[in-house]
């Protein structure tokens, strides 16, 4: 009788399933590793869950946070994962002591880090920052230019860089029911300051979009909602500036759009910008410290802008309006400009890592 084969065991831990570009790596790495052949157990330890995932689902969200903790360690401790992947915000250091050395002692445990704000990741107290990287497995870092930051601040060896992915089977989808009756440009994100929607809508209002008939649509939820319409109405910007909430079909209305708007202050390797030129969708972004270079060629798929230089946001909008040629250019050449990140060549690289291919 042949040997069975045994998978390799792997508990994926983050805070919820719902929201921002995190969770959505958090979703489609649940996807590629139960594809892999992997056995996939994803916890979420709040009661948040919009995105798709695959494998077992353990929601710790509608218990106390004593309970949950205590649970989370239970449920560790009886399946013996092979390894635990930890797709969470990291801000609390008392917290993150606690995960370390206590609800994943004995475990290989490899931390995620998505964004060059590394007090989001690693909290913003050294000494904890060194014991998570010091006791963890490994670290992914999710583009070349952040594991340099990374490596550079504590003289980090040991990571890896594991980019974003995109699932060439969704570049098919049929997104007829995102059909919006206007041109359009889009945003999409959480609806807070670090996103900045506030000077794009600014920035679009100075432009020349409104003039040619081109609608800036913004996707996401927040907790800058009512300010944003507020300024919507006062620059008697409604029949043009559209915030529709968050949309669950979100790739469609990328796919639908005529480019893709990236104004946050930071960013580690940014979801959005992946899924609009996997959608044939050429792409504005700030060039910030870490991201959207690794992405977009300037004047290939799409513009890269000064780091925060609105004047020159502004200036690349009517640009783009006016150079039909430059815009066909970029839009020509986006779906193949991202081949590298589909998901069965990023699933080999966690795979290699997962396999020890990788030190």
């Amino acid at each position: 009788m042949a040997k069975q084969h045994k998978k390799t065991k792997i508990a994926i831990v983050g805070y919820k399933l719902a929201g921002g570009g995190l969770e959505r790596v958090f979703s489609s790495v649940s996807k590629m590793l139960q594809e892999s052949d992997c056995e996939v157990h994803v916890i979420v330890l709040e009661n948040e869950i919009e995105y798709s995932y695959s494998g077992i689902l353990i929601n710790l969200g509608n218990y106390s946070r004593f309970q949950k903790y205590f649970r989370l360690k239970s449920y560790l401790k009886i399946k013996q994962f092979d390894y635990v992947l930890d797709f969470r915000h990291r801000i609390n250091p008392w917290m993150e002591l606690l995960f370390i050395h206590y609800l994943y002692l004995g475990f290989r445990f490899i931390y995620t880090i998505h964004s060059s704000k590394l007090a989001v990741y690693l909290t913003s107290n050294d000494w904890i920052a060194r014991q998570i990287l010091n006791n963890s497995y490994q670290i992914v870092t999710v583009s070349k230019d952040l594991n340099e930051i990374v490596d550079e601040k504590y003289k980090l060896k040991k990571g890896v860089v594991i980019p974003n992915s995109i699932s060439i089977n969704s570049l098919d989808k049929n997104c007829d029911s995102a059909n919006l009756p206007f041109q359009y440009c889009i945003a999409v994100g959480r609806l807070v300051e670090l996103k900045q929607f506030d000077k794009l809508i600014d920035t679009y209002y100075k432009s020349v979009l409104s003039s040619k008939g081109i609608h800036l649509v913004i996707l996401g939820d927040g907790s800058g909602k009512e300010v944003l319409q507020k300024q919507i109405e006062q620059l008697q910007m409604n029949n043009f500036i559209h915030l529709l909430g968050f949309k669950s079909d979100v790739f469609c209305y990328i796919k639908n759009a005529k480019y893709l708007v990236l104004t946050s202050k930071y960013e580690g390797f940014p979801m959005v910008v992946l899924e609009a030129l996997s959608a044939g969708t050429p792409v504005i972004a700030f060039d910030c410290e870490t991201g959207p270079r690794e992405l977009i060629r300037n004047e290939y798929n799409g513009l890269l802008v000064e780091n925060q230089n609105f004047v020159a946001l502004q200036e690349s909008l009517n640009r783009i309006e006016n150079d039909n040629e430059l815009y066909d250019r970029c839009k020509e050449n986006t779906i193949e400009s991202i081949a590298q990140f589909s998901s069965e060549k990023v699933a080999i690289k966690w795979l290699d890592l997962l396999n020890n291919k990788i030190k």
